[in-house]
């Protein structure tokens, strides 16, 4: 058997953030059904009994400006056309000021047992500047009614690097969300996206982003605070709290679905615009909405492009992705994959690197320091030149 992640997108929020250039739609209420059904269709349609699933994520989108119960008919959908691993991750992103408790209690006895809420700042300025529909007084009544019940493994995502934030705003947005005491932290740096409105606003000077160094100085602030608070960092931008007293030891509150996208391993995506990559094959699906429903109504894939990957390819993103991992590259799947060993394909060109303070060397493999995590990108341009 396969194992792979599983992943559906839902196209739909109540308003379109300003930063957002995801394939999302505001409004369009009546496609909601049509939707949920292709989207079963489609399921069904390149499900191959060999694979079993090993996490589920449903991401928008907003998938909780849909109905509890139509979230919870897709999930029994899932189950009964895939095999589904028992203790399986299931995630639900969901946004402040769409779901209420009774909604939440719906997923949770759905089987959704992680919840991935977009909190994005602790401060209702950045919020309004971002276009956010929701408050912080918003976030702090969705985890409580997370809590309520029964979530016990509860995800905040947070955005650093915003317009007229500074170092201390965005430690106060920290500790702010420190004190609602969630199991992960997504902690990401804003990308000002071409075509959206964000990009307008500080093209013609009506916002003004903080400096690549006040940046950096927020990215340093998490790889500080976060741990001291008990949130290990696992990869470049995503803390996950260790157990605490009276837990299992064995307490993991990593997201497992997202270890398969670093790991380079297998999963499947459903949905408009959704991206798959199994057995060394990549494909996108269509990103028109009516071009999609009616492909899927006609029985055919929704596939629009499929992407060829050569070995080279391949072995450049299992580096890529590996490298943002705290560990680093797993030396053992890279070498059983590709034949050849880590050092053998990175060669002399990880010394200068250690000896600049960017990598370190450890269990058999590199990993980026914080130093080196500041400018990944250009550390794994030197570093992979010959395969890029």
């Amino acid at each position: 058997m396969r194992s792979i992640g599983l992943y559906l997108h839902i196209p739909f929020c109540r308003r379109k953030c300003l930063y957002c250039d995801f394939c999302s739609f505001p409004g369009r209420t009546g496609d909601y059904q049509r939707y949920l059904e292709a989207l079963k269709q489609e399921l069904r349609l390149r499900w191959n009994p060999q694979w079993q699933v090993a996490t589920i994520y449903i991401g928008g989108g907003t998938p909780t400006v849909l109905p509890p119960s139509a979230l919870a008919e897709l999930l029994r959908e899932i189950k009964t056309v895939a095999r589904v691993q028992p203790q399986a991750e299931v995630t639900v992103e969901a946004n402040p000021g769409t779901i209420d408790g009774p909604g939440l209690a719906q997923l949770r006895a759905a089987g959704v047992n992680r919840l991935s809420v977009g909190a994005q700042s602790g401060d209702d300025r950045f919020l309004k500047i971002l276009g956010r529909i929701h408050t912080t007084a918003d976030v702090e009544s969705t985890v409580a009614l997370a809590r309520r019940a029964g979530f016990t493994n509860i995800n905040l995502d947070l955005i650093y690097g915003l317009p007229g934030e500074t170092l201390d705003d965005w430690q106060q947005t920290l500790r702010w969300a420190i004190a609602l005491a969630p199991d992960h932290l997504s902690c990401y740096g804003l990308q000002v996206e071409p075509g959206t409105p964000l990009q307008s606003m500080v093209r013609e000077g009506r916002v003004r982003l903080p400096t690549d160094d006040e940046v950096s100085a927020m990215f340093m602030a998490n790889t500080r605070i976060l741990p001291a608070a008990g949130y290990k960092q696992y990869e470049i931008s995503n803390f996950a709290r260790r157990p605490r007293a009276g837990e299992a030891a064995s307490g993991d509150y990593r997201c497992r679905h997202n270890l398969i996208y670093w790991r380079y391993q297998d999963y499947l995506g459903l949905g408009l615009a959704a991206v798959s990559t199994v057995a060394g094959h990549r494909w996108v699906n269509l990103d028109n909405l009516e071009a999609y429903l009616s492909a899927v109504a006609a029985g055919t894939e929704p596939t629009g492009m499929v992407e060829p990957l050569t070995p080279r390819q391949a072995m450049a993103e299992m580096l890529i992705l590996g490298f943002r991992l705290t560990t680093g590259p797993d030396p053992e799947a890279f070498a059983s994959r590709w034949g050849v060993s880590l050092a053998q394909v990175l060669g002399e060109r990880v010394q200068p690197l250690l000896d600049g303070g960017f990598l370190r060397e450890a269990a058999g493999t590199y990993r980026l320091t914080p130093r080196g995590m500041l400018v990944s990108n250009q550390v794994l341009t030197k570093l992979l030149a010959p395969l890029l």
